[in-house]
C-alpha cells in the first residue's frame, strides 16, 4: 500500500485518567456541573539541554443531570492547555500530544462527548472520548513525563483519534459490566465513522520521474470498529486481565487519480487525470495486557502491564524509507511498577519500560540508514504527594534505542510539580 498523511460526581464516571478531585460549580436537584482538571511544569534536561515546559496540563467541564427512568446524562468537554511552552519543542509522551491539526496550540480539544449511562443498560458515549483500545492500554499510561510510546494508543504520532486508539475522534461506544465467573466482566465495543483524508503522493509507482496523487476526498480513514474485554477477579488488591482490538479501513480508491511529470521538480506538469488507483488496506491493533492494585500511586503495590501487536499503525520518521511509506507492522511492551507508603500514602517510587519494535520485512528493508525500527526506554522515578491536591517528582528517562527511535527523545531527566484542581 502507498500513502502518506499530510502534515463524578453525582453518579458521573470520568473517562481515562483519574481527576478525583472534581469541584462543583453549579448544583441544584436537576444537574451538576462541575470542573476539573490539573497543572504541572516539568523542568527537563535532554541532549544537553535544559528548559522548562509544561506536562499533562487539561483543564475538564462536565455536566450531569437525571433523565427519564434512572438514566444518567451530561456531557464531558476537556481541553489540553500549552501555558508555559506554546510550541511545544519536545514530545517525550503519548498523552501529551495534541491531534495532527493542533500542534503548537496553546489551547486544543482533548475530549468532547455527550454521555447516557444506566446501571443495567450500561455507558452510552458518543463524541471525542478515550478509546474502547485505551481500556487495555490504559493500564501502563501512568508515567508523569514520558511514556504511552510503545501501546500502539497514541498512534501516527498524534493523540491516537484519527485510528480510534488513544481520544478516538467522532466515535459511538458502549461499556458494560456484570458479575461473573467469580469477579466482574466488562465489555466495550466502539463505532467510529470517517475521521480524515489521506494525502497520497507516491514518487516513482507509476513510472519513472512521475508523481501519483489521489485527488482530495477521495482516499480516506473509513469506519473502524472496537472491542475490549476485561476481567476483574478477587485477589489481593484486585488483579485485572483485559484484550482489545481496533480495526479501521484505509480507503484508497478513485478512477481520478493525477500524474505529474517531475523531470524538473520545481516545475512538476500534469499529464492525467485518470489513473485508477486501488490499494485499500487495513490499520489494526490488538492488545492484552493485565494490571494489579489499589491504582497506581496508591497505598501498595500497583503493576500494569500489556503487549500488542499492530499493522499500518506506527510511523518512522520522516525521511527514513526509499521508496515506501514510512508506515510499519509492529510490536511493542509497556509495563509501570509504583510502590506507595508512608501517612496518606506520601511516598511513591515507580519504574518501568516502553519497548517498541518494527515487525515489517518490507519496511525494514527500505530504510534507509538502520535494518529497524527500535524504541527502547526505560524509566525510573519518585513522587512525593504534599498535599491531597499537590505533589513533586522527579523522573529520569534511559534511552537504548537505535537512530530511529531516539528520534522520540533520547536520555530525559526532569522534575516537575502538579497542582490539581
Amino acid at each position: 500500500m502507498y500513502k502518506h498523511i499530510a502534515t463524578g460526581i453525582a453518579g458521573v464516571t470520568l473517562l481515562g485518567a483519574s481527576l478525583a478531585n472534581a469541584v462543583p460549580v453549579y448544583e441544584s436537584d436537576e444537574v451538576t456541573l462541575f470542573i476539573s482538571g490539573y497543572f504541572s511544569a516539568n523542568q527537563i534536561n535532554t541532549d544537553g539541554n535544559t528548559f522548562l515546559d509544561d506536562g499533562f496540563n487539561r483543564i475538564r467541564l462536565g455536566l450531569n443531570t437525571s433523565a427519564y427512568k434512572d438514566w444518567n446524562v451530561g456531557f464531558n468537554a476537556e481541553w489540553g492547555v500549552n501555558a508555559i511552552s506554546a510550541g511545544q519543542p519536545l514530545i517525550i509522551a503519548g498523552d501529551q500530544q495534541a491531534g495532527l491539526g493542533d500542534r503548537g496550540r496553546s489551547l486544543f480539544i482533548r475530549q468532547g462527548h455527550v454521555f447516557a449511562k444506566h446501571e443495567h443498560w450500561g455507558d452510552f458515549v458518543a463524541g471525542k472520548q478515550w478509546a474502547v483500545y485505551y481500556d487495555v492500554a490504559g493500564y501502563t499510561d501512568w508515567y508523569e513525563i514520558s511514556g504511552g510510546l510503545a501501546s500502539g494508543a497514541f498512534s501516527l504520532g498524534s493523540d491516537g483519534g484519527i485510528l480510534g486508539t488513544g481520544r478516538a475522534d467522532s466515535a459511538i461506544t458502549w461499556h458494560k459490566s456484570w458479575a461473573g465467573l467469580g469477579g466482574e466482566m466488562k465489555i466495550g465495543l466502539q463505532y467510529q465513522a470517517h475521521t480524515a483524508p489521506i494525502d497520497v503522493r507516491v514518487e516513482n509507482v507509476v513510472g519513472e520521474d512521475l508523481l501519483l496523487e489521489c485527488p482530495e476526498g477521495d482516499c480516506e480513514f473509513g469506519l473502524g470498529h472496537s472491542i475490549s474485554l476485561q476481567y476483574t477477579a478477587d485477589v489481593g488488591d484486585g488483579l485485572t486481565l483485559g484484550a482489545a482490538y481496533n480495526r479501521v479501513k484505509i480507503d484508497l480508491e478513485t478512477t481520478r487519480g493525477r500524474v505529474f511529470d517531475i523531470t524538473d521538480p520545481l516545475n512538476p506538469i500534469l499529464i492525467r487525470t485518470d489513473f485508477s488507483i486501488g490499494a485499500s488496506s487495513n490499520s489494526w491493533a490488538l492488545i492484552a495486557g493485565f494490571q494489579y492494585g489499589k491504582g497506581p500511586y496508591q497505598e501498595g503495590l500497583y503493576a500494569g502491564v500489556v503487549a500488542q501487536r499492530s499493522q499500518n499503525n506506527e510511523l518512522a520518521p520522516e525521511g527514513s524509507t526509499e521508496g515506501i511509506t514510512n508506515f510499519f507492522d509492529a510490536e511493542g511492551s509497556e509495563s509501570i511498577f509504583t510502590y506507595t507508603w508512608g501517612l496518606k500514602d506520601c511516598y511513591s517510587f515507580y519504574f518501568g519500560h516502553n519497548i517498541l519494535r518494527s515487525d515489517d520485512p518490507g519496511f525494514e528493508e527500505a530504510l534507509i540508514d538502520e535494518d529497524l525500527f527500535e524504541l527502547k526506554k526505560y524509566f525510573i522515578g519518585f513522587q512525593y504527594r504534599w498535599s491531597d491536591r499537590v505533589k513533586l517528582y522527579t523522573e529520569n528517562t534511559i534511552d537504548d534505542s537505535n537512530s530511529l527511535g531516539a528520534a522520540f527523545a533520547g536520555d530525559v531527566i526532569a522534575v516537575g510539580m502538579r497542582v490539581d484542581i
